[in-house]
Formats: structure tokens, C-alpha cells, sequence
């Protein structure tokens, strides 16, 4: 540390007694005789702020001429599915031909769209309103995208039902009062009812490939970093990934291509190489690895087993050889995830920035910092959960967050290992398929238990950040509804950076079996 100044103005406001408050809130306090010296250095960093404060913000630009929003119309999710947030038009005034043209699109309610309010799912606090497009958003419109709207998510992003947003619940198409899967819920909901072509999630802990299993989608939460994560809100940095959501595999290529790649504002990019290919024309022979540990996950339905591992049989009917294969260490995962999302996402979720080379807007900040009781009080149950638990971890377990960061270096070299054996890895996507709403009112468990579970298989590969794909596969019998049968997905894990193997074995899949009559 050096002092960069200590000059100071008349009106500086910091005292003696200032420094005492700062240190109170620690519990310590300073030797005798150095109170006059650090009420200087804290005065000079008073002093330090206000130059920056008064600055010129730096901001990715955001063409508002070429992109124009129009017929804004606020929705909040009082359409039948609950899946909307805000219907505009959004597209490119120029005569657009690229590979997106006048495809329809959703976004996920944490994508920043410049001058569209955002909710988030939540009244914690009030919208607020983005003043730049996020990465994504710039790539879909210069590919010719018409984006629609913005989609209902779940409160803060960061539940997996969809019956915690403010704005109602998100209904699943092929089951009114059942889950959608969350937390990109109205946006796998609307894809699935045709209300748009295609989608964006985000995904932390399986926030992509959940819905989308739920409600027969392909979601893809790509290698960490592949897809910038700039202009999108955080829940925890190094579980952050945003793609694609579409009907069909090819569709998902498509979108991913538009999304991938370095946009040099994100520092999660730092590995991302410099050539990009997803094709998938040429027929190849591959080697699929049953990961033995996820069909023991908590919670998993004997059914859904049963069914995802008739639809591994199907690869050896396109020529793939199908081998069992173990990773002890899955089992463990969950817990490694549950402590970094607990302890890292803590900063985020008290409104605290983290010490990254990526853009955040700072308005963000301004306008979440300080919500106290409110924000406690009418957050969900799981953010709640989430902030007693970070709390508790940093006092009484010094050290677990560095630990919990060691062991996801082991766990990514134990999947390394693996697909060092196999070309890909084979999983459930879900424990179960689409249950009810849980309540909105009642005990904290009861209105968590519906999802209690769920993401066993998914949140290992945010932590290690393989890519992972939730492709369709079929019905399963709904059980409080037997005359109702809702969708079901596997999971396909391929290496870092390898997402054209995915789509290789995911489309030979989708193309010998129409997962509709399954």
C-alpha cells in the first residue's frame, strides 16, 4: 500500500471519530498516540474517491440509433404463462442479412438492455435501468436478431422453481401450475410456447439447463468465459455463464456462434481461444461415458434413471460406443459449489463489488447498496438461506472459501481425467421432472422443498466449468397429474472449450429419435 495523497479540502469531512466508526464495525481499535495520523490518510482517501467519483464513467457503447427501443410496453408477467417482463421491438434499423435475421428472441431479466427497466424477479428494491446494452445483447442485433422483451426469472436469479419472481409465477407450457424451472423460467417457458424463437438464460448453478429440461428445450451453459458475461448482473463471478436456449440443436449452434467469444471487458475471457468451431457436419464416431455418480445423485426419481438411460442406449443405434465410467469426487461437488456460491456470492448479494478487470455499471451499485431490513426481509427464502449461511462460514470457518477454490482445481482435473477416457460424459440434467409450484406462503422449508436436490448434477460444472448440454429425450408421467406428461432431459459434459463434440453426439441424437414420441 502507498499514500497517493494527503491533500486535503475544507469541507473534507472525515474525523478521528470517523476512523473509530470504521474500526468498530471490525472490533479493534488503534495503538495510542495514531489516531491523528490515520484520520489523515482516511481524509486523503476521502479526497482520493471524489477525483474518481467525478470522473467520466467508461461504458460500452450502445448504439441507440441503429438499435432503437420501440413500443416499450411493460407486461410484468400478466400474461397466462407469467413469462414476460417488458414486449418492445428491438432490432436493427439498417437492412440486416446475418445469421440471425428476423429471428425472434427473449432475454433473461438480467441482461442488460440500455433504457429497459430491470426487475430481476424481485422487489427487494426498485427496477432499475441499465445505460449499456450488455455484450450479447450488441452481438444478437448485429446478427439480424429481433429481440421481443425481456423474460420473468426467479427472485435475484437464484432459485430453481418459478414461483419466487414478484411478478407472478412462470407456468410451464405443458402443465399450467407446474414448474418451469428456474431461474431462466419465462425464458425457457416462452420458447416452449412458441412465443419466441429462441432464448437467453443465465446459469449459475444449472439455472440454464434445468428449465430447459423441464420444459423440452436444448440448453447450453457453455465452457466458463466462452460467452462474455459483460452488462449481465453477478451472482457470484466464477459461476457466472449466459447461453443459448432453443427448440433444436442446430438453433442452438446458430445462437451460440453469435454469443462466443473475447469482447476483451470480461476477465473471465482471459483463456478463451482464439479460433471457435462448433461445427458438427462430419458423422465421427465417439465414445460416451456413463458418469456412474450422478445415477446415485439425492433425490433422483427411479423413473427418470430408468428413462435417461434408455436414451443413452440409443447413442450405440448412431455407432457410438457407450462405457460406464466413475468420478468419486461428483458426489462431493455440491458441496464444494454450495460453499464458494455461499461465501463468494455473500459480497454480490450485500452489494458489494469484487476486485475483477470486467465493466460493471455502477448505477447497479448505487442503487442496491444499503437495503438492510427491506432487502432482507423480501428476499426469498434460498438468498436468505444463502446470506445467513456465507455469514456464518466466514466467521467460523476461516479459510474454506481458499480450501473450497483448491478442491475445484482437483475437480476439474478428475472430469479432465475422465474425458481423457471418453469423448463425453452422460448425466440426468434433472432428479426429477417438473413438480408443482411450491407455496409462496408458509414455512421456509415448505416453500423450497419442491427443489430440493435438483441441481445435484448440474452445479458441479459451473464450478469446473466444463460445458453442459440439456437436450430433450422425452415424457415422463406426471405423478399429480397421470393423464399429464411432462418433459425430460439428458445431460451431455464435454471438455473445456469442446462444444462441437456436444453438438456432434446431441444431434445425432435428436436426429435418430424424435424425443416428442419418447
Amino acid at each position: 500500500m502507498s499514500i497517493v495523497s494527503l491533500k486535503v479540502s475544507e469541507n473534507n469531512p472525515v474525523t478521528e471519530k470517523t476512523v473509530k466508526t470504521q474500526l468498530d464495525n471490525l472490533g479493534v481499535s488503534l495503538l495510542p498516540g495514531e489516531d491523528e495520523d490515520f484520520q489523515k490518510f482516511l481524509a486523503g482517501a476521502h479526497e482520493t474517491a471524489l477525483i474518481v467519483d467525478a470522473m467520466s464513467d467508461y461504458k460500452p457503447k450502445t448504439d441507440l440509433e441503429r438499435f432503437p427501443r420501440k413500443n416499450v410496453q411493460p407486461v410484468l408477467a400478466k400474461d397466462e404463462l407469467g413469462a414476460w417482463v417488458y414486449k418492445f421491438d428491438l432490432q436493427d434499423a439498417l437492412e440486416n442479412k446475418g445469421p440471425l435475421a428476423g429471428v425472434s428472441i427473449c432475454i433473461k431479466d438480467c441482461v442488460g438492455i440500455a433504457n429497459i427497466p430491470q426487475v430481476m424477479g424481485t422487489d427487494c428494491w426498485e427496477p432499475w435501468v441499465p445505460s449499456a446494452d450488455a455484450t450479447v445483447v450488441t452481438r444478437l442485433l448485429e446478427a439480424g436478431a429481433k429481440i421481443a422483451g425481456t423474460s420473468n426469472c426467479e427472485q435475484l436469479c437464484a432459485f430453481t422453481g418459478s414461483h419466487t419472481s414478484c411478478l407472478g409465477n412462470v407456468h410451464n407450457p405443458y402443465l399450467h401450475g407446474h414448474s418451469a424451472g428456474g431461474s431462466s423460467s419465462g425464458s425457457a417457458a416462452l420458447v416452449a410456447a412458441g412465443q419466441t424463437d429462441m432464448a437467453l438464460g443465465a446459469d449459475q448453478g444449472g439455472s440454464i439447463r434445468i428449465p430447459a429440461a423441464m420444459c423440452g428445450l436444448v440448453g447450453l451453459k457453455p465452457t466458463f468465459g466462452l460467452v462474455p458475461y459483460t452488462g449481465i448482473t453477478s451472482n457470484e463471478y466464477t459461476l457466472d455463464h449466459v447461453g443459448p436456449m432453443t427448440k433444436t440443436v442446430q438453433e442452438n449452434v446458430n445462437l451460440l456462434q453469435v454469443l462466443a467469444g473475447a469482447d476483451y471487458l470480461d476477465d473471465r475471457q482471459s483463456s478463451v481461444p482464439c479460433v471457435l468451431n462448433f461445427e458438427f457436419k462430419t458423422p465421427r464416431k465417439l465414445t460416451v461415458g456413463v458418469l456412474t455418480e450422478a445415477f446415485d445423485a439425492p433425490f433422483l426419481d427411479e423413473t427418470m434413471k430408468t428413462k435417461v438411460l434408455s436414451a443413452i442406449e440409443k447413442f450405440k443405434e448412431v455407432g457410438y460406443d457407450v462405457v460406464e465410467i466413475g468420478v468419486p469426487m461428483h458426489t462431493q461437488a455440491p458441496q464444494i459449489w454450495s460453499v464458494i456460491e455461499r461465501v463468494s456470492g455473500l459480497n454480490s448479494r450485500l452489494g458489494h463489488p469484487s476486485g475483477r478487470r470486467l465493466y460493471s455499471d455502477p448505477e447497479f451499485f448505487k442503487h442496491t447498496h444499503g437495503l438492510g431490513e427491506r432487502f432482507f426481509s423480501k428476499a426469498p427464502v434460498n438468498v436468505r438461506n444463502s446470506i445467513i449461511s456465507g455469514l456464518y462460514l466466514n466467521e467460523n470457518f476461516p479459510g474454506i472459501h481458499a480450501k473450497a477454490t483448491n478442491l475445484v482445481l482437483k475437480l476439474q482435473s478428475e472430469y479432465n481425467k475422465a474425458l481423457s477416457k471418453v469423448d463425453l460424459l452422460v448425466a440426468p440434467t434433472t432428479p426429477f421432472c417438473a413438480p408443482p409450484h411450491g407455496p409462496r406462503e408458509g414455512s421456509p422449508f415448505e416453500r423450497v422443498s419442491s427443489t430440493f436436490g435438483i441441481n445435484s448434477n448440474t452445479c458441479p460444472f459451473n464450478i469446473s466449468g466444463h460445458p453442459a448440454l440439456s437436450l430433450p429425450i422425452g415424457f415422463m408421467t406426471c405423478k399429480e397429474s397421470p393423464s399429464s406428461k411432462l418433459p425430460v432431459g439428458m445431460q451431455i459434459i464435454g471438455k473445456h472449450f469442446d462444444e462441437s463434440t456436444i453438438y456432434t453426439a446431441a444431434y445425432a441424437w435428436e436426429q435418430h429419435l424424435d424425443w416428442r414420441s419418447n
